[in-house]
């Protein structure tokens, strides 16, 4: 059986306790005590390994670690659908009767793509930025509040 066909149920794989109060934290009335996973309790890792710095960096080390297997998915828009309601507004104090406008999107399967390819696509669209003149200390910034995000390999983070 393959990682790509494996049905993974829900289900507890470590014995407890996950999670213990930090010692010598201030008890403040009418809070808990503040918790930390029971590996770390008396200092937070900041990275997952010495090698890693950047965001970038993670990707690369997911994609070594992981490269085959999904890592983001996206949904094509099939039809934007428009329905008009009669809804109660409060208008001045007095309740009237008015229309409102709700927009309904039906979308596609998702499709996903791997970790190997996502760290490709972003090599490329890094090397792009780079060929426009792009370089260390300038920003970039693309909205596109619809579409996965990427991470791009001169350190700036763009959606595509």
């Amino acid at each position: 059986m393959s990682l790509k066909t494996a049905i993974v149920q829900p289900g507890m794989f470590k014995t407890p306790p996950f999670t213990l109060e930090v010692p010598g934290s201030p008890q403040i009335p009418g809070e808990t005590a503040p918790r930390r996973n029971a590996n770390f309790l008396t200092s937070l890792i900041s990275r997952p390994s010495e090698e890693v710095a950047t965001l970038f960096d993670v990707l690369l080390r997911a994609a070594e670690k992981f490269g085959d297997l999904n890592t983001v998915g996206t949904r094509r828009l099939i039809k934007t659908h428009l329905e008009v309601k009669k809804v109660m507004k409060l208008v001045d104090g007095t309740e009237r009767e008015g229309e409102k406008k709700w927009v309904y999107f039906e979308m596609g399967d998702f499709e996903f793509e791997t970790f190997g390819g996502y760290v490709g696509r972003c090599l490329m669209i890094g090397a792009g930025l780079r060929k426009l003149g792009l370089g260390s200390g300038d920003r970039v910034h693309v909205f596109a509040a619809t579409r996965c995000v990427l991470f791009v390999s001169c350190g700036r983070m763009i959606s595509d």
